[in-house]
């Protein structure tokens, strides 16, 4: 017991060991109680992440929270419930259409509520519309990647939302705890390990009876989400222009989906076994370039160091 109570107070665990163990036990959990648990094992992320949160920032946040960080919090854990109730509802697709605008629109909102009250300038207002657009890409490409996976042919595709997340899990969190934001940095890295608790467990049962676990809404709006709510709040912290051209840079990360997508399910690797490991790795590396790139220039070019 020792150990483990000084590895959840340790940094490392609370942003690595304790989000990931978490999302692999809770995704673990789901995919063996039936159809019902895999369709929402996403849940293992969303949980990893809010219990990474818990101790990074030593407990719940008060309500109403007094600072924006403490409202990820409870926008993450909003989208985490929006997510569970379309999918158990059967509302995937129609909801995650509605909400893929609403969700954003209502975040942005909240998240600056009083610099809009008082007249937003010029350079909010382009912020705003900016993380909206890039917002319905990304809950676009959560949902769109993973079509067709129930195919044999396509069945990799399952795995490509929860890829991509992790991609860009790794870039904002390294990017943020090097130049600016340790806060922002520590839980973007929780996201990634979370999300690898996850794929751990969706590739091992995608490997065995060729068949991820499932993602959807619960993905997509709690665990995409708080990728989104973490991409705010490192916006709305920056300290430089060139802050905003790295994070930019790592978003890019689902737009090289378009190319990642065709090129993972188009190798000609058969429909074996061998097929459904190497497919998921080639998707992984084309559509990680983008926060790759972003991570080299800040640690070999600009040479970057932990904030003090």
């Amino acid at each position: 017991m020792g150990f483990i109570n000084d590895l959840i107070a340790s940094q490392p665990g609370q942003v690595a060991a304790v989000p990931f163990a978490v999302a692999f036990l809770v995704t673990l959990a789901l995919g063996l109680a039936g159809p019902a648990g895999r369709r929402v094992a996403a849940l293992g992320i969303g949980a990893g992440f809010l219990v990474a949160y818990y101790l990074i920032q030593s407990g719940v946040p008060q309500f109403p929270p007094p600072q924006m960080a403490h409202k990820v919090f409870y926008l993450a854990a909003a989208g985490l419930v929006l997510g569970l109730v379309l999918d158990f509802a059967g509302l995937t697709r129609a909801g995650g259409h509605i909400f893929a605008i609403l969700l954003p629109i209502g975040a942005l909102w909240w998240m600056r509520q009083s610099q809009i009250a008082a007249g937003p300038g010029t350079a909010l207002v382009v912020a705003l519309a900016v993380l909206f657009l890039v917002s319905v890409l990304v809950y676009w490409r959560q949902a769109a990647t993973a079509r067709g996976s129930d195919s044999m042919e396509s069945s990799s595709a399952g795995l490509f939302p929860a890829i991509q997340l992790l991609v860009v899990a790794i870039g904002l969190g390294g990017i943020t705890l090097l130049s600016f934001s340790l806060t922002n940095g520590s839980l973007a890295l929780a996201l990634s390990a979370a999300t690898g608790g996850y794929l751990l467990v969706s590739f091992l049962a995608h490997a065995v009876g060729g068949r991820a676990l499932g993602y959807g809404a619960t993905g997509a709006f709690g665990a995409g989400g708080a990728w989104l709510l973490l991409l705010y709040g490192s916006v709305f912290v920056a300290e430089a222009p060139l802050h905003y051209w790295l994070l930019g840079i790592v978003s890019l990360a689902f737009a090289a989906d378009f190319v990642a997508r065709p090129v993972a399910l188009g190798a000609a690797l058969g429909r074996g076994g061998v097929a459904r490991l190497v497919r998921p790795l080639i998707y992984g590396f084309v559509v990680g370039i983008p926060p790759a790139a972003a991570l080299a220039y800040v640690w070999f070019v600009l040479g970057w160091r932990l904030p003090g």
